[in-house]
């Protein structure tokens, strides 16, 4: 009896071990193919991909690399100011994720129809990382790369890696994960591989991927219809230190003609055709104060060195404000981040100095007008 017994509660743990491993197995694959497909979507959106993951981390500066992670995919997505990135990572003693590895995602959180809220994406110090999918497995897979394709990283081989296409359009990546139980003869192992691309015209509904404009020469022009907005945010000049204010002046030229400005409160130009020319210009001092003090700075005037238009990412300039006057960084404090420049990508910064024409002198600080200019397509 007692034979008959175990012979047959063995032969129902091997039923149930088996049943569990064919569960098991449809699991893996479903998520894995599911975390796959997630990801192409969200490719999908970018502008590009970055070929080198490692030093693209530089463009995402509200991120920090957890302990003994590597970033594998990262991508820029038009509207979105920060890079997004996916990455690989241990698991750690105690998390509730199947390891050995999980990859997460870092960027703006997706809402229930899969875009991006308008709000989260202005605040990426808000952003989290997101388990995309664990049990991802610590086994190399072997990384060849096509020719002209570039490996996004030289070491992140284990369970997850990506090459990505000279023209930094096409992604091709692999995914292994595992699964195992002591019950089973042997692990459950699982890999899939798929290219994905960036659809430079597909975009959250924000604004078209494709810049409205450009700069040249300090010259702002339309490379398509666009409202335009421009504000002043502020500055500071005095005659001399703890002198009177000197009064400032802003003027807009609309292909070289000037346009009334009242600039205390912002200008909005609808409807604006492609190929317009935009110009900002300040004056300081109208003859009546400070000793007839009178200059004036323009980006019709390529050369200057009196103004400083400042694109996002671009570093902000380093000078010392004259007289313990506010320093540049008062005036853009909502502008800035970790001594760069974080606006939209259609935003563009000009800094005046309209107390000085020589950058050695202690007056020259770039602070005495600052104006902001945001760029949206028509469409």
């Amino acid at each position: 009896m007692s034979l008959v017994v175990s012979v047959a509660g063995w032969g129902l743990v091997h039923i149930m071990a088996t049943d569990q491993k064919a569960s098991a197995k449809e699991t893996i694959q479903y998520n894995s193919n599911r975390a796959l497909e997630f990801l192409s979507d969200e490719i999908r959106l970018a502008r590009k991909i970055e070929s080198d993951a490692v030093a693209s981390l530089a463009e995402a500066p509200d991120f920090t690399l957890p302990a003994g992670a590597k970033p594998i995919i990262v991508f820029q997505v038009p509207d979105v100011p920060q890079r997004i990135i996916y990455y690989i990572r241990p698991v750690e003693e105690g998390d509730i994720w199947q390891g050995p590895n999980v990859i997460e995602r870092w960027g703006p959180p997706l809402n229930i129809e899969g875009q991006y809220n308008e709000d989260d994406i202005s605040q990426p110090d808000t952003w989290e990382s997101n388990v995309l999918i664990d049990s991802v497995d610590d086994e190399p897979i072997t990384s060849n790369c096509p020719p002209d394709w570039q490996a996004s990283h030289a070491d992140g081989t284990k369970g997850f890696n990506a090459c990505v296409d000279s023209q930094e359009k096409l992604v091709s990546f692999n995914l292994a994960t595992t699964v195992d139980n002591p019950t089973w003869h042997e692990a459950i192992n699982y890999e899939v591989k798929i290219t994905a691309f960036a659809r430079s015209r597909i975009t959250q509904g924000f604004t078209e991927d494709e810049s409205s404009f450009t700069v040249i020469d300090k010259k702002l022009i339309l490379e398509k219809p666009a409202n335009i907005k421009f504000e002043v945010l502020g500055g500071e000049i005095t005659c001399g230190a703890g002198g009177v204010d000197i009064p400032v002046e802003t003027n807009l030229y609309i292909d070289e003609t000037q346009h009334t400005w009242d600039t205390n409160s912002s200008l909005t130009l609808p409807n604006q055709p492609a190929g317009t020319t935009f110009d900002v210009e300040s004056i300081a001092g109208d003859g009546s104060t400070c000793s007839g003090h009178d200059l004036s700075a323009s980006s019709a005037n390529p050369n200057s060195p009196q103004l400083e238009v400042l694109v996002n990412g671009d570093p902000v300039p380093d000078v010392t404000p004259f007289a313990n006057q506010n320093t540049i960084e008062f005036f853009l404090q909502e502008y800035i981040k970790d001594g760069k420049i974080n606006i939209a990508d259609n935003q563009v910064i000009y800094l005046f100095e309209l107390g000085s024409r020589d950058k050695g002198s202690s007056a020259f600080d770039l602070q005495d007008n600052v104006v902001l200019a945001t760029v949206d397509n028509v469409n």
